[in-house]
C-alpha cells in the first residue's frame, strides 16, 4: 500500500509559521505595524524554520510495516495514485489544511488528519475527511500500518507507552538543509528530536502540549536516544538538534547520565532543549554543556508571582532565575526567555515590570507572545464558559493576536504592549553590543 504525508506550507502573509511549535497548535509571529517592528519579522521569518517532527516518525512507521512512502511539501495540482493521504492539522493554518482536505476528497482519495489542532477539535475537519486521528499521531499510524486497514471518522487511540520500540524517525525524504534554528543553533543541518514526551506540571491549564502527549511523563531509554542522534550522524551528517520535549531535564539523574553517554561519543553535535528553570542546577548545566548543550528554552511568562499563580502557574523565585541564567551567561549557553502578556490578573504596570525585567535577564532570545486560550485547554474552557471569546476564527489563536475580554487590558493595549516589548527589548544598545559579535561569527563567518 501507498501513503502520502502531506508537509503543507502555510498561506498566512506576514506571519513567521512554525507549525511544529505550542504542542503542534504552531505559531504566527507578528510584531506590530513601526518600521523596527517590521525588521524583527523580517529576521524572525528569515532565520527560523524547523522541520514537523511528527511526519518524519510517521514515513518511518509506515515504512517499516511495507508501506510505499512519499512526502509532498504542495497539494497544488496533485495527482498521484495513493490509498491512503495523511494530512497534519495546525491551529495557524487550518482554513488553508481543510481547503487542502477538501480538494483532495473531492479528488477521490482517502485522506485521514491528525494533530493537535484535529485532537482538540476534530469536528473542523470530519465533514470533509474520511478520519480523523484524535490523540497521538504515532499511535494511529501504528495501527494502520501494521493492520492495512482505512479507518472511517474518528480514530481515538492512547499515547505509545514505550516510546523506545518506535523507529527513529525517517529523514530521507526532507530536504533537511533548508532548515534552520538560528540564532540559538547556527549550524546545519539541523533536526529535531524528542527523548520524553508529557508533562505532569499545572500550567496544563493553560499549555497545549499535553493534549495529544498526556500528563504522564515517558522517556525513551537513553541507549535509545544516544542510538538516534548516531544515527542522524552518520545518515545526515546532522550538526545541530533541537530537543522538543517540553521538560527535557524532568529527571536530574536520567539528564546527567543522558550528558554523560553524549559526551563519551564524541558525536560534535551541538543541541539545544527546552526545559522549566527549577529543573536546572550548576552541576547539571555544567555536565550538559560539556555534552554539546548551546541553548536553552525556559519559561519566565511574567515578574509578577500573584499573577502567575492566578494562572495556575508554578512561580520560580527571582533569585534562582537570576542564578541560572547568569551560569549560562557566563559559560556560553544562550538562552531564550518567554514571557507571557496578558496573564489573568496582568496590568499595564505587571506587564511593563516583566518587560523590565526581560531587559535585565539580557537573554539571547526573548519572546513575547500573548496569553491564549488554546482549545482543548481548561483555560479554553474557562474562558467559553464566562462567555469571554472574542474570535471565533481559529486561525487568529497565534498566540500574537487578542482572542479574549482580559479583565484589565483592552486589545488596543495588548497589542501595543507586545509591539513595545519586542522593540524596546530587540533595540538596546546593550542588546546589540551583547549579543549580535556571536550571531555574526556564528552565521557569517562559520563555514558550514
Amino acid at each position: 500500500m501507498k501513503v502520502i504525508l502531506l508537509n503543507i506550507k502555510a498561506i498566512v502573509g506576514r506571519k513567521c509559521v512554525n507549525k511544529d511549535l505550542a504542542g503542534g497548535l504552531g505559531t504566527g509571529t507578528w510584531v506590530g505595524d513601526s518600521f523596527r517592528a517590521r525588521i524583527f519579522e523580517w529576521v524572525k521569518k528569515s532565520n527560523v524554520g524547523l522541520p514537523e517532527l511528527n511526519i518524519a516518525y510517521l514515513a518511518a512507521i509506515f515504512k517499516k510495516f511495507g508501506w510505499e512512502v512519499k512526502v509532498v511539501e504542495t497539494a497544488e495540482n496533485f495527482i498521484e495514485k495513493a490509498d491512503l493521504i495523511l494530512v497534519p492539522s495546525s491551529i495557524v493554518d487550518c482554513r488553508h489544511e481543510l481547503t487542502v482536505v477538501s480538494d483532495l476528497k473531492q479528488k477521490g482519495y482517502c485522506v485521514g488528519v491528525y494533530g493537535t489542532f484535529a485532537t482538540s477539535v476534530p469536528e473542523f475537519f470530519l465533514d470533509k475527511a474520511d478520519f480523523v486521528i484524535k490523540g497521538e499521531p504515532e499511535a494511529g499510524a501504528l495501527k494502520i500500518a501494521s493492520e492495512n486497514f482505512l479507518p472511517k471518522g474518528l480514530m481515538e487511540v492512547l499515547p505509545v507507552q514505550d516510546l523506545d520500540l518506535l523507529p527513529f524517525p525517517d529523514w530521507s525524504l526532507f530536504l533537511i538543509d533548508k532548515y534552520s534554528y538560528s540564532p540559538a543553533l547556527n549550524k546545519k543541518p539541523v533536526v529535531a528530536m524528542l527523548a520524553s514526551r508529557g508533562c505532569p506540571y499545572s500550567c496544563v491549564f493553560y499549555c497545549p502540549y499535553s493534549i495529544n502527549s498526556g500528563k504522564k511523563w515517558r522517556a525513551r531509554l537513553v541507549e535509545n536516544v544516544i542510538g538516534e542522534m548516531e544515527y542522524l550522524k552518520r545518515d545526515y551528517g546532522v550538526k545541530a538538534i533541537d530537543f522538543r520535549d517540553p521538560t527535557f531535564t524532568l529527571s536530574r539523574e536520567r539528564s546527567i547520565k543522558l550528558a554523560q553517554e553524549i559526551a563519551k561519543k564524541k558525536l560534535e553535535i551541538i543541541w539545544s532543549c527546552e526545559t522549566r528553570i527549577d529543573c536546572l542546577d550548576e552541576e547539571l548545566l555544567w555536565q550538559m554543556k560539556q555534552a554539546g548543550l548551546r541553548h536553552i528554552n525556559v519559561g519566565i511568562e511574567s515578574f509578577d508571582e500573584e499573577v502567575l499563580k492566578k494562572s495556575k502557574r508554578l512561580p520560580i523565585k527571582i533569585i534562582h532565575q537570576e542564578k541560572i541564567i547568569s551560569f549560562c551567561h557566563k559559560n556560553g549557553i544562550t538562552v531564550a526567555a518567554f514571557y507571557i502578556i496578558g496573564l489573568e490578573g496582568d496590568t499595564p504596570a505587571s506587564v511593563n515590570q516583566t518587560i523590565e525585567y526581560a531587559k535585565n535577564l539580557d537573554t539571547l532570545v526573548a519572546q513575547f507572545t500573548i496569553n491564549t486560550p488554546y482549545p482543548g485547554t481548561e483555560f479554553f474552557e474557562k474562558m467559553k464558559k464566562e462567555g469571554r471569546l472574542l474570535e471565533k476564527d481559529w486561525q487568529e489563536f497565534d498566540t500574537y493576536n487578542p482572542v479574549y475580554q482580559h479583565e484589565n487590558l483592552s486589545r488596543e493595549e495588548l497589542l501595543a504592549l507586545k509591539e513595545k516589548a519586542f522593540v524596546s527589548y530587540y533595540f538596546r544598545p546593550r542588546y546589540l553590543l551583547t549579543h549580535m559579535p556571536k550571531f555574526i561569527i556564528e552565521k557569517i563567518l562559520w563555514r558550514f
